[in-house]
């Protein structure tokens, strides 16, 4: 049985497309050496002499100019070419890795958050929602997130021999990993760049027809006829309202509340993302056969019982079974979510659908570790997870029954979309 459900993941994988097979190799090898400097990214900005207000400062206002550029970068996928908008976010987070291996003092490092944060808008997302079939979709974006975590595994513990060598924790010793991932990403530029062919969008009647005229005439116009649509929407901002609503301050919990130490916080996040590489392709592959929203059902239990065991766990070591509960989180996101994102809407609007969920997600995003923090400290820590069970639990759940299952449904146009 289980050689059997392998021999069907790589068969998936055989199957799709070479421009996706291009766009998720990439992706394994920037998520390494992205997490390489990840967990010191704040460390180096804070010894570069920028204080935490400072720091929150700079990285709230980026995150504020990305989601509102959202929409605008939405369209521009739908209006240009796919090829040129990727490789032009890969240029953006190379000049930035630059950036930061350059920076003399911290706010050099300014325009270097800046462009990070806009690199992220120019994702792969399109050309990944245009290559994958319906029927195949979930197995695929999940073994994309699954081998994409796998480095993650490596790559704190070879930064840590790698300071360890340039001197310690201090602005020298950290620099190095940024020329380090500075050459990684240029070489990943240049295999993009001579690699990847362009995406194709398919027939008009494929795409839904026509283009709508005007700056978002295409996105609001669908929105207009696609009830759907608009629930999603709902149920994203809150998806993104919950989950960064709690992670800011999950590992700060099991800290401070539950007495875990270093050994324990660093094994809550190895099996969290054990869970996305050893599992996900295999919830995949059921969600591409019973359907997105039965195995949604079937994993939020898993998800809030995660926070339940959080809160009442009597020992630090009971905190690795609330973070491999957690680690589903992960693959909602992945599999049901961002299958469903695409077979919602025709394939010409999914740029400026996809900016309109990158718009609302984002202003959630920034808005979310404050609600959190007020609620930490106003009502309790344990009450930040409770009121987010609470959110996933009597909130998006009724939402999810109302939106009708994408597998294998076509979008063709807005007036065919079911209301």
């Amino acid at each position: 049985m289980a050689l059997k459900s392998i021999h069907e993941i790589v068969s998936v994988w055989k199957q799709q497309k070479r421009n996706w097979r291009i766009v998720v190799t990439r992706r394994v090898f920037n998520r390494f050496f992205n997490q390489l400097t990840l967990e010191y990214a704040n460390i180096y900005v804070s010894k570069l002499g920028a204080s935490p207000v400072q720091l929150g400062s700079v990285n709230s206002l980026a995150g504020l100019g990305s989601t509102l550029l959202a929409i605008p970068i939405g369209l521009m996928h739908d209006k240009y070419s796919l090829r040129k908008l990727f490789i032009l976010g890969c240029g953006l987070v190379t000049i930035s890795s630059l950036l930061y291996a350059l920076a003399p003092n911290w706010t050099m490092i300014i325009p270097a958050i800046i462009l990070a944060r806009l690199a992220m808008r120019f994702h792969c997302s399109v050309i990944c929602d245009l290559s994958l079939k319906s029927e195949s979709r979930a197995t695929a974006k999940a073994l994309c997130e699954g081998t994409g975590s796998t480095p993650s595994l490596l790559a704190p513990m070879v930064a840590a021999f790698l300071i360890t060598f340039f001197g310690g924790i201090s602005a020298e010793g950290i620099r190095p990993l940024y020329w380090l991932q500075f050459i990684a990403y240029s070489i990943l530029f240049f295999f993009i760049l001579t690699q990847l062919k362009e995406v194709s969008r398919g027939s008009q009647q494929e795409t839904g027809g026509q283009e709508s005229s005007g700056f978002l005439g295409g996105a609001f116009e669908i929105l207009r006829h696609n009830s759907p649509a608009k629930r999603f929407i709902i149920f994203y901002t809150l998806t993104m309202l919950t989950t960064n609503m709690t992670t800011p301050f999950w590992f700060l919990f099991a800290n401070e509340v539950k007495g875990a130490d270093q050994l324990i916080i660093g094994a809550m996040a190895t099996v969290g993302i054990l869970v996305k590489i050893l599992l996900a392709p295999s919830i995949g592959r059921v969600a591409d056969r019973m359907g997105r929203k039965k195995v949604f059902y079937l994993l939020l239990p898993l998800v809030g019982l995660a926070s339940i065991v959080l809160i009442v766990a009597p020992t630090p070591e009971l905190l690795l079974v609330s973070s491999l509960l957690r680690g589903f989180t992960g693959v909602i996101s992945i599999v049901i979510i961002g299958s469903m994102t695409p077979e919602l809407v025709p394939s010409t609007y999914l740029g400026r659908w996809r900016g309109l969920l990158g718009f609302f997600g984002g202003i959630s995003s920034i808005v979310a570790p404050i609600v959190g923090g007020l609620i930490w400290e106003a009502i309790g820590p344990a009450y930040v997870f409770l009121i987010a069970l609470g959110l996933d639990l009597f909130v998006r759940l009724p939402i999810m029954t109302t939106i009708p299952e994408t597998l294998k449904t076509t979008v063709s146009t807005p007036s065919s979309t079911i209301e």
